[in-house]
């Protein structure tokens, strides 16, 4: 079927379930293997182009086999994949029938890839993730699809239900999915996932109503709130208390007046059929008004405008601030100069420089005996767990410091004699020289220090200026303190506490007075952060071992635009690399200052001496 048939029958379905634009604003377009939406006049911003009625979206709580999913607990983006699989095997008998025969039939995915194709990420960001999200699949279809087949032959037939397809269509989900509330969470939105992303630049956002029923999904005052306010009562347990000291006497003159209102409510009931009946005779639809408001108020999806958009330009929306990585593994695209870039380096790798780091400083090129050896490696990793343990406090998410001041609201009123927590971090532990912009870069928080763990411990990241985050400093740190200062700690979380904010102070302020040990600590802290850029550099050398000039792998990346798998690879592989140098250079400019400094200060010294 051509794009232009598919777009008409899914114009058709918008119509048939009450999706709302107004079509001499924006229209619907086939752009490339897609569609698009492009503005026929200029709109102003905060409209609202686009509603779309919950009841359309496909959802594991709308679909045909909503209540097989409930009882067998499947939740998640596996339920959604296996909603959209069943409602694909109805063919036109789905009730989502025209959105779903206009969806390409899978994202070109590096997942999809072959094996060939996928070398072009070794070294990469992209490396690892591409191979965990196939696993991932595999494991899902094996614990969850399958059982399904099996129990289920005639309701998930095997031939509509393979790994093949249910990795192809689980990409497509994970790629278009909404967030919608807490009724449907992740859904099948129609409409608002033919916008087409624009990164930082984007023109219209989604908007949704998400606290809802999670009973039934009602917007409205519904039966469950109502069960629910039956069950618990009104909360007026003074009213009760008192009601319960009234006398025998008072329940007397209650129960008079209760039949006195109960015989005018039975007389105005009749008065109101008397009118009832005229309206009717008068031919007078007294529903017509309240079926308008219903549709008025009807629970929907909305897309809206973030800013002006003039006529003939494509409308975008965004995912999200996305590196590369997530963008070309998820949507199947990429772009230069992204500002959300990153590169890792693994907990493992850091725990090992750190070691080497200390051996160099200690021993030179002179060869240490595993005595000491043992005694270093036992030093940083006394004070990288430290570091684990503490990390919620030293460098705490803005997250848990928002959990931390509603818990505090709550708490204030039982607990006015507490005291109350000094210090402030203003989202960093360590000065805004080595900041790191929040990103989420898809990591799981598994256990495991120092190599320890069965589980790969979580990395850590730089940012597209090469600079690494919080933590990674603050640990790093903590590494290389004195003993004396890392007693303190240890005696007195508060003294870390004050360390690293009079280290954010001095960073901020451009402190003129230099203290030699921390001087000292800070030049460690570089000297591994650049190692650690340089490890990840090796990454990225060729077979031969050469680190390719950056200018020549642009230049091979624009001879291959006809190749967009390979065009993509390579601008997630040129993005990482410059980063990495970045990094380098960065460092080494940080190591030379601290040496040029300490050198000052020891000329100042001897002068003063003199």
């Amino acid at each position: 079927m051509v794009e232009n048939d598919k777009l008409a029958i899914l114009l058709e379905w918008f119509k048939d379930n009450k999706v709302s634009w107004d079509n001499t604003k924006i229209d619907v377009r086939a752009v490339d293997s897609g569609f698009g939406v492009f503005a026929l006049k200029d709109c102003p911003e905060n409209e609202t182009l686009v509603k779309i009625p919950k009841t359309c979206i496909l959802s594991a709580k709308s679909t045909g086999v909503a209540n097989i999913l409930e009882d067998e607990a499947i939740e998640g983006g596996a339920a959604l994949s296996i909603a959209v699989m069943y409602e694909l095997a109805q063919g036109t008998e789905s009730p989502w029938y025209g959105y779903l025969q206009a969806l390409p039939f899978s994202e070109d995915l590096p997942i999809f890839w072959s094996e060939a194709e996928k070398m072009l990420f070794q070294g990469t960001e992209l490396e690892d993730v591409v191979f965990n999200d196939q696993n991932d699949l595999n494991d899902d279809y094996e614990t969850v699809v399958m059982p399904l087949v099996e129990q289920y032959p005639y309701i998930f037939p095997k031939d509509k239900f393979t790994l093949e397809l249910f990795c192809r269509i689980s990409t497509l989900v994970s790629s278009r999915a909404f967030e919608v509330d807490t009724y449907h969470e992740t859904a099948m939105v129609p409409f608002a996932d033919i916008f087409n992303h624009r990164s930082g630049d984007e023109d219209v956002h989604f908007q949704t109503d998400f606290d809802v029923c999670e009973a039934c999904g009602e917007l409205e005052y519904c039966q469950h709130q109502y069960a629910e306010y039956l069950e618990h009562g009104s909360g007026d347990e003074d009213e009760d208390e008192w009601s319960d000291v009234e006398g025998d006497d008072d329940d007397d003159d209650m129960e008079d007046a209760a039949s006195v209102e109960e015989e005018e409510a039975e007389e105005e009931e009749d008065e109101a059929l008397q009118d009832l009946e005229e309206l009717e005779n008068a031919k007078v639809d007294f529903w017509k008004d309240e079926e308008d408001d219903d549709d008025e108020n009807k629970d929907t999806c909305d897309m809206v405008l973030d800013k002006p958009v003039k006529a003939g330009a494509e409308v975008f929306n965004t995912y999200g601030p996305l590196p590369n990585v997530i963008l070309l593994n998820k949507y199947g695209f990429c772009h230069d100069d992204n500002k959300n870039d990153y590169i890792s380096v693994a907990q493992d790798n850091v725990f090992s420089t750190c070691i080497e780091t200390v051996r160099d400083e200690l021993f030179g090129t002179s060869q240490a005996s595993e005595e000491v050896i043992e005694q270093i490696v036992e030093r940083v990793r006394e004070r990288f767990e430290y570091f684990l343990t503490n990390e919620p406090i030293l460098c705490p998410k803005e997250d848990d410091e928002e959990d931390d001041e509603e818990d505090d609201e709550e708490d204030e009123d039982e607990e006015h004699d507490e005291e109350e927590h000094e210090h402030e971090h203003d989202g960093g532990c360590c000065g805004s020289e080595d900041k790191d912009e929040e990103h989420d870069h898809g990591c799981c928080e598994d256990d495991g220090c120092c190599g320890g763990g069965e589980d790969r411990s979580p990395p850590y990241f730089a940012n597209v200026e090469g600079l690494y985050e919080d933590n990674l400093i603050c640990l790093l740190h903590i590494v290389f303190v004195d003993e004396k200062l890392f007693a303190k700690f240890q005696e007195n979380i508060e003294e870390a506490l004050k360390y690293f904010e009079q280290l954010a102070k001095d960073s901020e302020d451009g402190a003129k007075k230099k203290n030699g040990d921390l001087l000292e600590t800070k030049k460690m802290v570089y000297t591994v952060c650049k190692r650690l850029s340089e490890l990840r550099r090796q990454d990225y050398l060729d077979a031969s071992g050469r680190w390719v000039p950056i200018e020549e792998d642009i230049q091979k990346r624009d001879n291959e635009t006809s190749n967009k798998r390979q065009y993509y690879a390579l601008t997630c592989y040129i993005s990482e690399k410059k980063i990495v140098q970045r990094s380098i250079e960065y460092y080494d400019s940080r190591i030379k200052a601290c040496e040029l400094e300490a050198k000052s200060a020891s000329k100042k010294k001897q002068k003063s001496r003199k």
